[in-house]
């Protein structure tokens, strides 16, 4: 139970409150937001934040307990606990979980969700600039990737973190960010 909450405290770090605390009630804190907000220098240095908390967490937590590890720090980007539970999308936290826990299933399923988030961007959103943005649309084929590449005891983790990433993504289409 302690790794569990361990991963969650990990998670309520949010790299973009932390560095950015302006940034807080005007955008979502990850990297997008702060992108859009600060710039791409800025925003690659909170990627590197979120990415390394979910690192972490894998690393810390023994492998019976990393499906659910996952899910903790996922929900604690998402809903911190030390920025009145108001975070980020849980993407790039998701991210390195699954790359330090499986890295080559982790990497494939990136590709794939980065090349769909590419053509999403060339052929609809670069347009029309309405709808999800593209790393999140990108992140939806690539989380499904993972569930198929995933060994069974992965399994379990991509359908977790996948299920609490769209509950985020839904509270945050409808504006509750």
């Amino acid at each position: 139970m302690g790794y569990l909450l361990l991963a969650y405290l990990l998670g309520s770090l949010v790299g973009g409150l932390l560095l950015f605390p302006e940034v807080r009630g005007k955008d979502l804190p990850g990297g997008s937001g702060v992108f859009r907000r600060k710039g791409p220098l800025a925003s690659a240095l909170v990627v590197l934040i979120d990415l390394g908390k979910g690192v972490l967490a894998a690393l810390l937590t023994p492998p019976e307990w990393r499906p659910y590890a996952g899910v903790a720090v996922v929900a604690g980007h998402c809903w911190p606990v030390f920025f009145r539970f108001r975070g980020g999308g849980g993407i790039a936290p998701s991210l390195g979980f699954f790359l330090a826990w499986l890295p080559r299933e982790a990497l494939l399923a990136t590709g794939l969700g980065l090349a769909v988030a590419g053509l999403y961007h060339l052929f609809y959103w670069r347009w029309r600039r309405r709808g999800v943005y593209p790393i999140p649309f990108g992140a939806i084929f690539g989380y499904l990737a993972l569930l198929f590449l995933a060994p069974p005891e992965g399994r379990l983790g991509g359908f977790l973190v996948a299920g609490v990433v769209a509950l985020r993504g839904l509270q945050i289409l409808r504006g509750r960010w």
